[in-house]
């Protein structure tokens, strides 16, 4: 579920379609090893026929990746690299924001684990500037998908201001060459907590905007052990990050039962549909807080 900050949109009436993690080459194979697109297809469809943003979670990331992968040589590797830019384009012609690189500081595909990918070395390692790979990335992502908004992503970013500044070494390398539109920022029950102040989050999320560049918060959520204390942190938490200048969007993930952190009870919407009072109040929120319109 995805609240866009536009006069024009209320929260029952916007929404981007981002099927969370169905959209990775895992779960979606290349041409050379198709795999099953039905889900990602579905999903798709749905925006197309609602008039709904697709947002492409996400492109590259150091989990859930294809095991046959990890074991190839580098040169395979990048050969099997560029055919899944080239066929997500063509399958999803109507891309409106592409998650290129997913958690490049705590999560790249460096690894030889399960789902880590190990094919950074084949997107050219950490190079002169130490992200050449996420670079070439993103250079592929504007060969092969030219038109679309291309965003980077992680997670545990505004809580820890040396965090912010590692990841805004990134993203300049990439405004340099005109390669990034938007900064993507998880924004997990774990990040909020009462121990580091909103005053963190406001002063690294600004530290951010300075790129002039939109921010996303692409994955929001917060537990919900008793609907009292999932509601004070709803009030808590999100006015701030709605009510930056910068703030473009917001994805509530896992808001239904049975997709994300269901032991934590994160979700909005209880398995019978009922809300819980954290939506309520969020509904209600947004309406009086409509924000500024996104481009």
């Amino acid at each position: 579920m995805r609240m866009a900050r536009s006069r024009r949109l209320g929260l029952r009436s916007t929404g981007t379609s981002s099927p969370g993690k169905w959209r990775q080459m895992g779960q979606c194979g290349s041409d050379a090893r198709p795999d099953d697109w039905s889900t990602l297809d579905a999903a798709y469809r749905f925006a197309q026929a609602n008039g709904m943003p697709f947002q492409m979670h996400v492109m590259m990331w150091g989990n859930q990746q294809p095991e046959w992968i990890k074991s190839v040589r580098a040169v395979e590797q990048r050969r099997e690299i560029a055919p899944w830019f080239a066929t997500v384009a063509q399958r999803y012609p109507d891309i409106a924001l592409l998650e290129v690189v997913n958690e490049p500081l705590n999560d790249p595909p460096s690894k030889a684990d399960t789902g880590g990918g190990n094919y950074l070395q084949a997107l050219g390692g950490s190079g002169d500037s130490g992200w050449e790979w996420g670079l070439q990335s993103f250079r592929l992502a504007r060969q092969h998908v030219p038109h679309t908004k291309r965003m980077i992503n992680d997670y545990s970013i505004t809580n820890s201001a040396q965090a912010t500044q590692k990841y805004l070494q990134i993203v300049r390398l990439l405004q340099r060459e005109h390669l990034v539109d938007a900064i993507g920022v998880q924004k997990h029950a774990f990040e909020t907590t009462p121990n580091v102040a909103m005053s963190v989050h406001r002063d690294n999320l600004d530290a951010l905007a300075a790129t002039c560049l939109p921010i996303y918060i692409t994955e929001f959520d917060l537990d919900g052990p008793t609907d009292t204390q999932q509601l004070a942190d709803y009030q808590r938490v999100f006015p701030l990050f709605w009510e930056r200048p910068a703030m473009h969007g917001i994805t509530l993930w896992g808001f239904r039962p049975g997709v994300w952190r269901d032991k934590e009870a994160a979700y909005l919407i209880r398995a019978d549909g009922t809300e819980r009072p954290a939506l309520t109040w969020l509904r209600d929120y947004v309406a009086a807080h409509p924000g500024t319109p996104t481009p």
